[in-house]
């Protein structure tokens, strides 16, 4: 068995090796294609921008809301790569640039158009191209890092990086044309040789990474080639042409945004291209994969089945006497370590062996009987523990529970240095109660603790004081004043009338009184005091709002 052992372990070692060789492979093509991806969303980013810079600003344009949308993915594509941490320091540096990017962008965006000078919509164009070439660092580590050794490879991983530098160059003959168009002048020299150099750079990759995509045998990348072809160094680049000749009289015959959604769709098929090619690269590493996980499989269940039949020349030696006894051990262990759910089988056993088998099985009957009523005691425990804690009406914690919290909050040396008390009550409650009934004081008083409550911060601590009175008990009032606590629960109270059931609609407010102090035993009485003391001083002063007692804070 031991000679077997060794000969199967070196085998299986080998196998394993190729296998893990191709899942890293797998892996680090993986991470490139993220990376690529979020460089990808950079360049899509900016058709929606220059949309957005060549109309009046509006929130609700359709250009607005692409923008968003864009923005969104963009951020996701950053988020999916953010826990590499080979990327992180590259990565941190183009979140940085990207936000700088947006905010110049949503500056000029936000004003008439009218009002922006061809320079600064250019300004805001030439920052959006920084943030894709602040990405490029990010790619050359994934590149030289990542794939390091990984000849074959770093080939693949350099076409898909070309397909997408393609597709960014193809947007900037876009945006060279948007920037006098958003403006309404006639392209200049400087506009028309920065377009020029952008299509050499377009048609340089396209030289080298067209060979490669074009001498495919995959259906997919072939079918995607072509289109490239007829889509884009067609119908997009002639667009283009046309584009920059009518811009040189300055009548471009389409705004920005016409321009870019009949351009964008045009840019497709590069991405198509991109995404097939890789896709394509991803089958091949996983064949690989594949291949080496069916050898490793073979390899070890060649192993395993020599090792069984030497295993079953060994047991069909032993003693029949020690096999029952060894099994009982076994259920013995389980027993103890609390394993009640697999039934003991004692067939086939006779005699003594056959009683000590039936014996485990009403041991371990007992014990499930006895975890069952333990469960439930404790269930039971914990729910009446809950009902004696919350209130019934509203859901949060009555005052009780509350004093109860209070009193162990400087027994730890991890418990809050001060402590908070706001005391609200809702304003003329009465009035509710006889004008709507009692059922719409309930509604409203359900309503309302539900909006304080998801208004707070997830230590602070809200509970039902009594009638229309709630206390909200603040852990650290240093981080944030309770003062703004409460003018931010006061101002959600009143932001919205109330609906009842009946379909009216009420106005609730609230007057809050506020009141702080070190965290400290006894001094529980006189913060209740000091913030019942404020709120009486807010009822009196005309209700709907907060005051703070001075003597506490």
């Amino acid at each position: 068995m031991a000679c077997s052992l060794a000969l199967g372990l070196t085998l299986i070692a080998s196998y394993y090796s190729d296998l893990d060789a191709s899942r890293d492979n797998l892996s680090k093509l993986q991470a490139f294609r993220f990376a690529l991806d979020a460089a990808n969303r950079l360049t899509a980013e900016r058709g929606p921008t220059n949309s957005v810079l060549g109309e009046e600003p509006s929130l609700d344009s359709p250009s607005r809301q692409r923008l968003i949308a864009f923005r969104a993915e963009t951020d996701a594509a950053l988020a999916r790569i953010s826990e590499t941490a080979q990327l992180k320091p590259s990565l941190d540096a183009l979140v940085q640039t990207l936000a700088s990017a947006r905010q110049q962008v949503d500056a000029l965006a936000s004003r008439p158009l009218s009002g922006r000078s061809n320079a600064e919509i250019e300004q805001a164009v030439e920052t959006m191209f920084g943030v894709f070439d602040a990405a490029q660092p990010m790619l050359s580590m994934v590149m030289t890092g990542l794939l390091a050794g990984e000849t074959d490879l770093v080939g693949h991983a350099m076409v898909a990086r070309m397909l997408s530098e393609l597709r960014e160059y193809a947007g900037r003959l876009g945006s060279h044309l948007v920037i006098p168009m958003a403006s309404g002048l006639q392209i200049d020299l400087d506009r028309r040789g920065a377009f020029e150099l952008s299509r050499g750079r377009v048609l340089a990759l396209w030289d080298l990474a067209g060979q490669q995509t074009g001498a495919s045998d995959d259906a997919r990348v072939a079918a995607a080639h072509q289109a490239v072809v007829e889509r884009f160094f067609g119908n997009g680049m002639a667009l283009l042409e046309r584009t920059l000749k009518a811009g040189q009289s300055g009548d471009f015959g389409v705004t920005p945004t016409s321009f870019t959604h009949l351009i964008v769709p045009t840019f497709a098929p590069l991405e198509q291209l991109r995404d097939a090619y890789l896709d394509v690269t991803v089958e091949h590493l996983q064949m690989e994969r594949n291949v080496a996980l069916r050898s490793l499989i073979a390899v070890v269940a060649a192993t395993c089945l020599a090792l069984i039949i030497e295993l079953a020349l060994l047991v069909a030696s032993q003693n029949l006497l020690f096999r029952p006894l060894l099994r009982a051990r076994s259920h013995v262990l389980a027993l103890a370590d609390g394993a009640v759910q697999e039934p003991i089988d004692g067939r086939g056993m006779r005699g003594e062996m056959r009683s000590l088998f039936l014996a485990l099985d009403t041991l371990r009957r007992r014990l499930i009987e006895r975890n069952t009523l333990d469960n439930e005691r404790a269930a039971l425990t914990e729910k009446l523990r809950k009902r004696a804690d919350t209130d019934g009406l509203t859901g949060v914690l009555n005052r009780g529970a509350l004093e109860r919290l209070v009193s162990h909050l400087h027994d730890g040396e991890a418990d809050p240095t001060g402590i908070g008390l706001i005391l609200l009550d809702i304003d003329y409650f009465k009035d509710v109660n006889d004008r709507f009934g009692h059922a719409a004081g309930d509604a409203i008083l359900k309503e309302a603790a539900q909006r304080l409550r998801s208004a707070l911060r997830r230590d602070d601590v809200i509970a039902r004081f009594g009638g229309e009175e709630f206390a909200i008990l603040l852990m650290d009032p240093h981080v944030e004043s309770p003062v703004d606590v409460a003018e931010r629960l006061r101002t959600i109270l009143q932001a919205s009338p109330f609906t009842l059931e009946t379909g009216q609609s009420i106005e609730v407010t609230a007057s809050f009184g506020v009141a702080r102090r070190e965290n400290q035993d006894g001094g529980w009485p006189a913060l209740v005091t000091a913030a019942d003391r404020a709120l009486y001083v807010a009822k009196a002063a005309g209700r709907n709002r907060v005051e703070e007692d001075r003597e506490t804070s």
